[in-house]
């Protein structure tokens, strides 16, 4: 029987492993993880925003939130995990103004019993709090940049340096996963920066060269600290396709892409583009020659079907990293649609050698059902003989 490095790495060598690898990403305060953890500050956003409220330690938060990415990981046996972030040392801390309410800068949030989450109270005021900047804010960044980066916060890594020491302890043997973005994520641009990437070429290449300054230092960072595995990248795509022109991703992202691709490879890391959308009008740049070695996020919806990447040949040159349907079946289905549609994915994903690891097209989010997850992660056991995973009461 393999080890989970072993079982992993051999789905990116494209080697048959003795089972498919499993990933996955839990969003925080997502009820699945009641069951597991319980509702503590780490799980329960409104519990968080209560404590936070009252002034708790953020060494309190680190460990609570490192505690509970463990367990959940460890309940549902994952093999590969991505590292759990930290919040900042410095955290704003909200007012509690009433029975599931807060203000924070001063703006009003209120508790979503629907979605379990802490929510704007009125959406509509989104701009007035928001970190988006204009136009010239951008600009005068960019001309005040004397290409001096901060060294990386240490903090920052403080959960997931408990998170290993958790793992540690019991002998946990996972391939970890981080993540960091170096500028490509063109789906998140503000429009002007779409114009500059046309009419200001200077201007761009040089916020790009900022995002680069901070990005690679920081991935040699995660791998440094133990990633194996770094995701990186950001939205490219949308339903009907590419967010941008395929001559102009050609142009501008891919050679960034390659970059960090590069960077990862000679610190000896495996390289992971993470993006939802429709990529088969770049296919080739996209899968060919970027020279990942893994896709995120394979959005089926989208149109980036197992079946097709198999028939396409795509599975055959990179990990296929999904694809288990997380905006409808595992939102609206049931238990046996979920059951079908892993078993399916499974068995396409075993047609040739390695190339696949089983997780949800993007992450377990908050309309995820949580009985579903669960009937995804049994499915994948019986398909690979094991027991089913023990019934917990729902919290």
């Amino acid at each position: 029987m393999s080890g989970s490095t072993e079982r992993v790495m051999q789905a990116f060598a494209h080697q048959q492993p003795d089972r498919t690898p499993l990933f996955e990403i839990f969003w925080d305060y997502q009820p699945i993880y009641w069951d597991v953890c319980g509702r503590t500050v780490a799980t329960d956003q409104a519990l968080c925003w209560d404590a936070m409220a009252d002034g708790i330690a953020w060494e309190e938060l680190v460990e609570a939130d490192a505690r509970a990415h463990y367990q959940i990981c460890k309940f549902f046996e994952l093999d590969m995990v991505r590292i759990p972030g930290t919040k900042s040392r410095n955290y704003p801390r909200p007012v509690k103004v009433g029975e599931g309410a807060w203000t924070l800068h001063g703006v009003e949030y209120v508790f979503n019993p629907r979605t379990k989450l802490v929510e704007l109270a009125h959406p509509g005021e989104a701009d007035s709090y928001s970190h988006r900047n204009t136009e010239d804010d951008v600009i005068a960044r960019i001309e005040s940049w004397d290409g001096i980066v901060k060294p990386v916060d240490p903090d920052q890594y403080a959960a997931f340096t408990r998170f290993k020491e958790f793992a540690e302890l019991d002998g946990m043997d996972w391939v970890y996963m981080g993540e960091i973005g170096a500028g490509t994520g063109a789906a998140f641009y503000p429009p002007f920066m779409l114009i500059w990437m046309l009419t200001e070429p200077e201007l761009y290449s040089r916020w790009l060269a900022m995002q680069k300054a901070y990005a690679f230092p920081a991935t040699v960072e995660l791998i440094a600290r133990g990633c194996t595995v770094i995701a990186m990248g950001g939205d490219v795509s949308c339903d009907k396709g590419p967010f941008i022109s395929p001559t102009t991703y050609h142009e501008w992202i891919l050679p960034v892409i390659r970059e960090h691709v590069d960077l990862i490879h000679q610190h000896g890391a495996k390289a992971v583009y993470t993006s939802d959308g429709n990529h088969w009008p770049i296919k080739d740049d996209f899968f060919f020659h970027s020279g990942i070695d893994g896709y995120k996020e394979v959005d089926n919806a989208a149109g980036m079907t197992m079946e097709r990447l198999v028939a396409e040949g795509v599975k055959d040159r990179v990990c296929i990293i999904g694809n288990i349907d997380a905006r409808h079946t595992l939102c609206q289905g049931t238990p046996d649609d979920v059951r079908r549609e892993v078993l399916s994915c499974l068995q396409l994903g075993q047609q040739g050698p390695g190339g696949h690891i089983l997780h949800t097209s993007h992450s377990v989010h908050e309309d995820v059902i949580v009985e579903n997850y669960y009937a995804m992660a049994n499915a994948y056991r019986e398909y690979f003989g094991l027991a089913p995973l023990p019934v917990l009461v729902h919290q």
